[in-house]
């Protein structure tokens, strides 16, 4: 569309009666475009939940839009032709010749964080930001302002840095009931083992089957509440102990542990397919835990087998990749799926397969502090496969 100013005027001859017209045509469409353009811009300054404000280079409010009126309690007509330090606090009134000082010199400001003052005299906390105004010539003339209301995310801060003192007072409380147990549960097991002991010693010869049995049941006893103790506290330690993340070799790491555990069960025939696996990035010790439990579990489940087979492999998808081990061991009810990553969640007794029910529990954390899930499928008495996911990473 073009836009055209018309002016038509009388010409008159030299008796004074009008002879004619004159009629004068002029483009304007280029101002009319400016026109609407600062009407869309004056729109959206007025409509923006920012306080918007522009000053010239003393100081001074030359406009003010609705947004500034909602943070600071001032009408525009208020706050035009004032300067700017009505806004300013005590203890801030320096940053207004400083600020001002920067933008003379050609200086952009971005999200400049204090604190400004409302009309009811309460302090407002902001980011602002501060950009040059120029004339036609480039010569600068004042500098606008953009202010935004920070009120939530500060307070949101506050919350998150009071539940991080929290976290922090737990953690100790935490250390200090790990110290207790280790200290105050582990001297009666040490008596009661080192008294059994001696006990078993002094009856070696004793006759009563019945007498031997009890003392060996309370050997026991006292021997699977020491490695409750010392899994349970380990559990404790797992989340919070830092984890130094590293370039960590899968295959490397499965190899170890494979020849640790043939070492503990020589004379059982167990048969190994383990797939040339990806590097990931993670905590070496703490993935070794995972796979030490993992695998011990495969092997341990696989006991009543004349001839164990364990997989060990992976799976890749888009953003992870996915580790699984698998065995032809006694498997489980899918309907008991939920416990078996619980803490001291056990589908078996321990007269058939001995441990404490933390293990998994172990492995859930790990991974999961690592960005991952775990997850498992079986079937009773046709095998298990347990799964665990670690994130693609670049540094791997």
């Amino acid at each position: 569309m073009q836009w055209l100013r018309w002016e038509v005027r009388p010409w008159h001859t030299a008796a004074g009666e009008v002879g004619g017209i004159v009629i004068f045509s002029e483009d304007i469409t280029e101002r009319k475009r400016a026109e609407e353009e600062m009407l869309v811009l004056s729109a959206l300054v007025q409509s923006a939940d920012d306080a918007i404000i522009s000053k010239d280079l003393n100081g001074v409010v030359q406009s003010w839009n609705i947004g500034a009126e909602k943070i600071f309690g001032y009408k525009a007509q208020e706050a035009i032709g004032r300067n700017i330090s009505f806004l300013v606090p005590p203890g801030h009134i320096d940053e207004v010749p400083d600020i001002l000082r920067r933008i003379a010199q050609g200086e952009h400001i971005d999200h400049f964080e204090t604190a400004r003052m409302r009309k009811d005299g309460t302090n407002v906390p902001v980011a602002l930001t501060f950009s040059a105004i120029k004339d036609t010539s480039g010569k600068i003339i004042g500098a606008s302002k953009i202010a935004h209301d920070i009120t939530e995310r500060k307070l949101a801060e506050k919350k998150l840095k009071e539940a991080n003192e929290h976290l922090e007072a737990a953690n100790k409380d935490l250390e200090s009931f790990s110290y207790s147990v280790s200290h105050d549960l582990r001297a009666p097991l040490r008596h009661m083992s080192g008294f059994v002991q001696l006990l078993q010693k002094r009856i070696v010869d004793y006759p009563d089957e019945k007498t031997h049995s009890y003392a060996a049941t309370i050997a026991r006893a006292a021997k699977k509440m020491g490695m409750l103790i010392d899994d349970l506290l380990a559990f404790s330690r797992l989340g919070r102990a830092e984890i130094t993340m590293r370039k960590v070799r899968l295959n490397a790491l499965i190899g170890g542990v494979v020849r640790e555990i043939q070492d503990e069960v020589k004379g059982r025939d167990i048969e190994w397919k383990i797939d040339e696996l990806p590097n990931v990035f993670g905590d070496q010790s703490l993935l070794r835990l995972v796979l030490v439990n993992l695998i011990s579990n495969a092997v341990k489940f696989t006991s009543t087998r004349p001839r164990a087979e364990i997989e060990i492999g992976h799976k890749e998808d888009r953003d992870e990749f996915i580790f699984f081990i698998k065995d032809n061991g006694i498997g489980f009810d899918m309907e008991y799926v939920d416990k078996l990553f619980g803490v001291f969640q056990r589908l078996h007794t321990e007269e058939e397969f001995e441990g404490t029910g933390i293990g998994l529990a172990n492995v859930r954390r790990i991974v999961t502090r690592h960005g991952g899930k775990t997850w498992a499928e079986g079937s009773l008495g046709a095998g298990a496969t347990f799964y665990f996911t670690l994130p693609k990473t670049r540094e791997a």
